[in-house]
């Protein structure tokens, strides 16, 4: 199973997350549509300089910086520097597939979808009903339900929740970069917390997880990567799959985890509908 080492946590997601769900009259909705108008120049652009491109304050711009869990605008810039410097190779296919794209056009239709159903059939393969089962009885015995994901888990996240709010089940879902942190209080020894990752980058998780079990609730982890290990997890569930190797987004991996959550919310429905 071959997990490429794309950028997770991105903080291209959240500035988009801030434009999508925020009033244009926000400052914050113009801070954030600013930075994605003059991209290129932030990672040299000084803090003044930025204030007055949005009519506001440095102290505005730095605590913008910290909602977004950047510790300095400083590091805000290094996040932005790295995002674009990822990206410049965004899509890059080997020298023979990226040939045959452009003799063949099709060649690419048909190399995604065959790789995306490829994946898909692994993940099949590897379930089975039982821990899907635990899955659902640790969710529906849980007073309290967190979930937590990054870039597009995040919307799988939230698509899980409605459809288990039908169930009569509610769960959060965090879905704003540094709410796992800044919300932890709600957390408590009667909560579950579900964390799903396609790659559970060490560094990543390891903080989370540290951060988490202060409050001492139970954690279910969710990924593909099968290296990964935590002893103060309580469950850790993975599944096969592939990802691309010529992308640094996630393609097959968020297919994968939305087919999974959709089985978990049918096979709770069976189980506990009232």
């Amino acid at each position: 199973m071959a997990i490429h080492n794309y950028n997770e946590v991105d903080i291209l997601y959240t500035l988009m997350s801030y434009v999508n769900v925020s009033s244009s009259q926000d400052m914050y909705y113009t801070i954030a549509h600013t930075i994605l108008t003059y991209l290129e120049k932030i990672p040299d652009i000084s803090i003044n300089d930025l204030a007055d491109l949005c009519y506001t304050s440095p102290a505005t711009i730095s605590r913008f910086c910290k909602d977004l869990n950047c510790k300095s605008f400083a590091n805000f810039k290094h996040e932005i520097a790295i995002a674009l410097e990822i990206s410049k190779d965004e899509i890059h296919l080997e020298s023979h597939d990226e040939s045959e794209a452009k003799r063949n056009p099709q060649f690419i239709v048909d190399k995604i979808y065959n790789e995306t159903i490829d994946s898909l059939q692994k993940v099949h393969q590897s379930i089975n009903i039982h821990e899907i089962d635990k899955i659902c009885h640790m969710i529906h015995q849980a007073k309290k339900v967190h979930m937590i994901g990054y870039q597009f888990n995040k919307i799988i996240s939230n698509d899980f929740q409605m459809k288990m709010l039908k169930l009569r089940k509610f769960i959060y879902a965090f879905v704003e970069r540094g709410d796992e942190i800044q919300r932890l209080d709600m957390i408590d020894e009667d909560s579950l917390v579900i964390i799903i990752t396609v790659r559970a980058r060490q560094q990543l998780i390891d903080s989370l997880i540290e951060k988490t079990c202060e409050h001492h609730p139970q954690i279910l982890l969710i990924t593909m990567n099968k290296e990964y290990q935590n002893d103060k997890i309580d469950y850790i569930f993975t599944i096969d799959g592939t990802e691309s190797r010529y992308s640094e987004s996630s393609m097959q991996g968020t297919i994968n985890f939305l087919s999974l959550l959709d089985l978990i919310y049918v096979r709770y429905g069976l189980l506990y509908r009232k």
